[in-house]
């Protein structure tokens, strides 16, 4: 078995978001997240996993989909959401957030953890790699790293 990583370099993201957990809800705040994908399977005719500059081009696409956004857990179920004529409503206890439908992404997850962004943008990443040969790939794993030395992993198996 072998197995392709990249990271680093532009494969980066800057969004807003908060967690809900046990009763109560984290401040509004942001991070500066960095991705990893990695790749593992057989070598192809040509001797290798997967092409790192064809990786690299769709990991960054998906990360520039997240920049620069605040995420929304649109599964929630901490919160009131109402998305309204231009507009999102949020709600949570005695806090209420309306923010520009613009500058919101509601993504299909329950909470915006780095575990739930990782599965997301795995899901993402599989999804564009079906569009090239990965007979030979066997799993694709991602990383989001939310600050230095704090990173999750979200693994799952291509067939």
């Amino acid at each position: 078995m072998y197995r392709v990583v990249v990271e680093k370099g532009n494969l980066r993201f800057s969004a807003a978001h908060f967690i809900s957990f046990g009763g109560k809800c984290e401040r509004l705040h942001g991070h500066n997240y960095a991705v990893s994908v990695e790749l593992e399977g057989g070598l192809t005719e040509d001797r290798y996993v997967f092409d790192f500059v064809v990786l690299k081009k769709i990991t960054r696409r998906i990360c520039d989909s997240l920049d620069h956004h605040f995420l929304l857990p649109q599964q929630s179920k901490d919160l009131d959401i109402k998305k309204t004529d231009g507009e999102w409503e949020i709600r949570f206890e005695n806090r209420r957030y309306v923010l520009p439908a613009e500058d919101v992404l509601a993504l299909p997850v329950d909470n915006i953890t780095a575990e739930r962004l990782a599965e997301y943008i795995c899901g993402q990443l599989v999804e564009a790699l079906h569009e090239h040969d990965v007979a030979n790939l066997t799993s694709v794993t991602v990383g989001v790293e939310e600050t230095a030395g704090q990173t999750a992993f979200y693994q799952r198996p291509l067939s």
